[in-house]
C-alpha cells in the first residue's frame, strides 16, 4: 500500500512539474524598456520583436505613443478583417497583445497618435450608427485619450471622408493631416493633405503629380514636414516606398528606397518612431521556407500550413525597424 502510495505522489508530482514546465515555456515573456527590451538595430532592416510582435500572422503599423508606454499594431486575418493590437507598458514590463478597446468588432487599420499622445488616428469600415452593417470602404475616425483610456471614436467629417477608400492618417506636429484617397484620379490612390481648423480640417488639397504620379497609398508625414515616405506602385522603378524631400515648399522627385528596404517591392505601413530613431516599415518577405526535397503527403502539408503560423518571415507580412539614420542616405541623394 505505501509503494502504491509513494508511486501515486511521484505520478501526480511529476504531472505537475510538466504542467508547470509547459506553462513557463507558453507564458509571456518580460520586456522591459522604450522597444520591447528588442537588440536595436544599425542600418540594416531587422524584424522587430520576432515570435512576440512579429509572428506567423499577418502583422503591419507599428506605432509608439510618444511617451512609449503604448503600441499599437495591426494584424490582418485571414478572413481579410483587419484588427487594431495594443500594448501597454505597466509595472515597468509590456503587457501582452491583446484587441485594442476600440476595436474587434469592425475592420480597423492604420493607427497613428498625435505629437501631444492625445488622439489616436485611425481608418476603419464602422458605420456611424452602430446598429448599420459594415461599409464597404475605409474612413478615417480618432479616438481621443481621457484619464488614460482611448475613449469615444468619432470620424472626421465629410471633406476629409468621402465615399471612396480614404486610409493612413498621418500628421505632423503642426497638426497637418496628411491621408491617402480614392476620391478622384484615374490611378485610385493619391495623397492629400490638410490644414488643421481649430478640432477640425480645411478641405483637402492634392498634392502636385511630382508625388501623385501612379497609386499612392501608406504614407509617413515628418514632424516638420520635410520629408514623406510613401508607398507606390506602377512607376518604371518598382513599387514599394518612396521617399520625397520637402525643399522650399517644394517636394522633390520621389526615390524609390533601396533594396534594404524594397526587399520584394511589396513594402509598406511607413512610420518613424516617435523619438526620430528608427524607420519601421511592413514587407512580406520570406526567408524561412519550408523543405522542398521532401515528397508531400497531405499530413505534410497541413503541418507546413500550422508551422507558417508560428514564425514570422514565411511569406506573410512582417514589422521590419532600421536605424532612421538611413533616411539621411536619400537626403543626400536628393534631386528636384
Amino acid at each position: 500500500m505505501k509503494k502504491f502510495i509513494f508511486i501515486l505522489l511521484l505520478f501526480i508530482a511529476f504531472g505537475c512539474n510538466t504542467k508547470q514546465l509547459e506553462y513557463e515555456k507558453d507564458s509571456f515573456p518580460v520586456l522591459k524598456g522604450k522597444y520591447l527590451g528588442q537588440n536595436e538595430p544599425g542600418l540594416i532592416p531587422e524584424i522587430f520583436a520576432p515570435n512576440i510582435v512579429s509572428t506567423g500572422m499577418t502583422e503591419i503599423n507599428a506605432c509608439f505613443s510618444p511617451d512609449f508606454s503604448e503600441l499599437f499594431y495591426t494584424i490582418i486575418l485571414p478572413s481579410r478583417k483587419y484588427v487594431i493590437i495594443s500594448m501597454s507598458y505597466e509595472n515597468d514590463k509590456w503587457s501582452e497583445p491583446e484587441v485594442a478597446g476600440f476595436s474587434g468588432k469592425y475592420s480597423d487599420a492604420d493607427p497613428f497618435i498625435t505629437k501631444d499622445g492625445k488622439w489616436l488616428y485611425f481608418v476603419s469600415k464602422r458605420p456611424e450608427d452602430s446598429t448599420k452593417s459594415e461599409k464597404s470602404d475605409w474612413d478615417i475616425w480618432r479616438v481621443e485619450k481621457i484619464e488614460g483610456h482611448w475613449l469615444n471614436p468619432k470620424r472626421l467629417e465629410d471633406g476629409i471622408n468621402s465615399e471612396s477608400d480614404d486610409i493612413y492618417p498621418t500628421l505632423s506636429e503642426n497638426g497637418t493631416l496628411y491621408f491617402s484617397s480614392g476620391r478622384v484620379g484615374k490611378n485610385n490612390r493619391d495623397i492629400f493633405y490638410s490644414e488643421a481648423r481649430g478640432d477640425k480640417f480645411n478641405s483637402p488639397i492634392k498634392l502636385n503629380d511630382t508625388i501623385n504620379g501612379q497609386w499612392e497609398g501608406d504614407l509617413f508625414i515628418s514632424p516638420k514636414e520635410d520629408y514623406l515616405i510613401f508607398r507606390s506602385y506602377g512607376r518604371d522603378e518598382g513599387g514599394g516606398l518612396f521617399i520625397t524631400f520637402n525643399n522650399n515648399n517644394q517636394w522633390s522627385i520621389p526615390i524609390r528606397m533601396g533594396e534594404e528596404i524594397n526587399m520584394t517591392g511589396n513594402e509598406l505601413c511607413p512610420i518613424v518612431s516617435p523619438d526620430g530613431k528608427y524607420f519601421f516599415f511592413s514587407s512580406p518577405n520570406t526567408i524561412k521556407k519550408t523543405d522542398t526535397s521532401v515528397i508531400l503527403t497531405y499530413q505534410k502539408i497541413k503541418e507546413d500550413f500550422i508551422e507558417s503560423y508560428k514564425n514570422p518571415q514565411m511569406g506573410k507580412t512582417d514589422i521590419y525597424w532600421v536605424d532612421s539614420k538611413i533616411i539621411d542616405s536619400y537626403r543626400k541623394n536628393n534631386k528636384q
